[in-house]
């Protein structure tokens, strides 16, 4: 652990230098060293191991907080309006630091060929989106899992360097940060408002209705991503757990009506354990 910038920690479960089966999984907006880092990501690292065990007992799991994510301001009424998660930056900042993390990685696991997953959750994703368009992309990955994404950076799956059929994407119908509206949304409807029309200019902008904030859907046909079978989970502010209460539970092996996706934590796990033959798959959108 280190004191640098909000704080860096890389906490495994299982040990990463012996198992067949590793993953890395870089967190999201308004991650920092703090105690929710424990009780969120941690606890999300811990419960990923376990589940992946249970498919192949050589697995290990590690949460890498390696780089300073965006942080939820408070006077913000949107998620858009958070300037930091609106660029790209600590993203292509952190991306140097988990390929190096990721190319140790490689260089100290004892076996010759080790199933190693890159996991981004949230803002989480445009890092590891980011850190695949380095030169040799990501050191030794040969799945990738977007979870929670506001779009990595691309616009295809096979632009992340591990073939189209290893990247695998979680999106719930009611988490709205995968849903949220492309800059080219933004700027029709901002127009459109100032000229007195309606959002609906917004779509004009983007016909296939398939873009979002940092690029192509990651859920969408269009990405070409394997989409697996998520929870929709809770309704923003309805269910009074804020505006994002379904962008959290992707990890959670929980019930449903415990506040987890019993069913997203087992095909998150299904990958890591290089186990894709049990994945449940839903259409793309």
């Amino acid at each position: 652990m280190s004191a640098t910038g909000r704080g860096r920690a890389v906490v495994a479960f299982g040990n990463p230098d012996s198992t067949k089966h590793v993953s890395a999984y870089v967190p999201g907006l308004g991650t920092a060293l703090d105690e929710k880092f424990a009780t969120n990501d941690v606890q999300r690292a811990r419960d990923t191991a376990i589940n992946a065990q249970k498919l192949h007992p050589s697995s290990s799991s590690i949460v890498w907080l390696g780089y300073d994510a965006p942080q939820i301001a408070p006077d913000a009424e949107t998620l858009l309006g958070n300037l930091d998660v609106m660029s790209t930056a600590s993203a292509d900042a952190g991306a140097p630091a988990f390929n190096s993390f990721m190319a140790g990685l490689s260089a100290t696991n004892g076996n010759e060929d080790p199933h190693v997953t890159a996991i981004g959750h949230s803002y989480g994703s445009r890092l590891v989106g980011a850190a695949t368009q380095a030169e040799g992309g990501i050191p030794a990955a040969d799945d990738i899992i977007l979870l929670g994404s506001p779009g990595v950076g691309v616009d295809r799956a096979e632009e992340l360097g591990v073939g189209k059929d290893h990247v695998y994407v979680g999106a719930a119908e009611n988490d709205p940060v995968t849903t949220l509206p492309s800059k080219p949304e933004v700027v029709a409807g901002a127009a459109a408002v100032v000229i007195g029309g309606s959002y609906a200019a917004g779509d004009i902008a983007d016909q296939g209705d398939d873009d979002i904030w940092f690029g192509k859907d990651p859920a969408s046909a269009a990405f070409g991503a394997t989409r697996f079978v998520v929870d929709d989970g809770p309704l923003p502010v309805v269910d009074g757990k804020g505006p994002t209460p379904a962008h959290s539970n992707y990890f959670n092996p929980k019930s449903v009506e415990e506040g987890g996706d019993p069913k997203s934590a087992a095909n998150i796990a299904a990958v890591i354990a290089g186990r894709s033959d049990l994945l449940t798959t839903e259409q793309h959108r």
